[in-house]
């Protein structure tokens, strides 16, 4: 379990706040927002939702937006530094589900010690989810008009993406390639990158299951999967290569470049607003 969570929180690892008109104002006691990010998708949000300037530290794998401030503090999540957050005196800490439980006592006490704010995001199990996600972060930096517009844009986008393939039916099943090493690890039921493919008619492979389970070769070779999707972030030559790897996938269809997804892993492995993006990426290199 605790592997798991691991390659998951990996995976998934943006005198003055905005109000609702893109202007600056104060907080009730006129102090300033400090914000810390432990999740590239939550500092995603909370740049889209106009705070950017209010982050005060994210995290080391945080890459998005391009123009993040190179003086902001970089927090390693897996070897949290509790003096570093505390010193930053934040106003707001934005943790997650996924890596919460065991920072939970450092991010306690730095909340303590500076009076900051926390809120735990979800793990988002669906689009849906990643709608409230946004919600839950524009209440809890004060912009939740902002994030009901930006909720409003992407459900429009993703009916745009949904008609535009609504005719379409993949007749191959896909896997979802989480992690190849040491172990073999998927994308099942209740996650948002299934429910990525239920809108777009693709059937997973591993649907019949729930979360990110690991699974064995045998299981991969025996529901026969002729497209692969992968959130690795490797080129086609090495995931072929790390696929060939595995005992009896060799020569196996997914090893075949013209079978082979493998779009910006962070457009469809973070629940944040970029995520129709990730949608086009994999209706594209399926259907098109």
């Amino acid at each position: 379990m605790k592997k798991l969570c691991i390659l998951l929180t990996s995976i998934f690892l943006l005198t003055a706040c905005g109000n609702e008109n893109g202007e600056q104002v104060q907080m009730p006691d006129g102090e300033e927002m400090r914000i810390i990010s432990l999740m590239p998708s939550n500092t995603e949000i909370v740049a889209e939702l106009g705070e950017k300037d209010s982050l005060v530290a994210i995290t080391t794998v945080d890459d998005y937006p391009e123009d993040l401030g190179e003086n902001l503090t970089r927090l390693d999540t897996f070897a949290l530094d509790e003096e570093a957050m505390t010193a930053l005196n934040p106003t707001h800490i934005i943790s997650h589900a996924s890596g919460h439980d065991a920072n939970a006592d450092m991010i306690t006490r730095a909340a303590e010690s500076t009076g900051a704010e926390v809120l735990v995001v979800d793990d988002a199990q669906g689009i849906d989810e990643i709608y409230g996600t946004i919600t839950d972060i524009g209440s809890f930096i004060e912009r939740e008009e902002t994030a009901k517009e930006l909720n409003a844009s992407l459900q429009q986008e993703v009916e745009e993406i949904h008609n535009q393939y609504s005719g379409e039916k993949a007749e191959d099943k896909v896997l979802i390639l989480i992690s190849t090493a040491p172990d073999i690890y998927t994308a099942g039921e209740d996650t948002f990158i299934d429910d990525f493919l239920d809108t777009l008619n693709i059937d997973n492979a591993f649907e019949d299951v729930t979360g990110y389970p690991a699974v064995t070769s045998e299981d991969v070779i025996a529901r026969e999967p002729e497209i692969v999707l992968s959130t690795l972030g490797i080129s086609n030559e090495e995931l072929t290569h790390a696929l060939d790897e595995i005992s009896g996938l060799e020569g196996a269809a997914i090893t075949e470049k013209e079978n082979q997804c493998t779009p910006d892993p962070n457009l469809i492995s973070r629940p944040g607003p970029r995520f129709t993006e990730g949608l086009t990426a994999i209706a594209e290199c399926v259907y098109e």
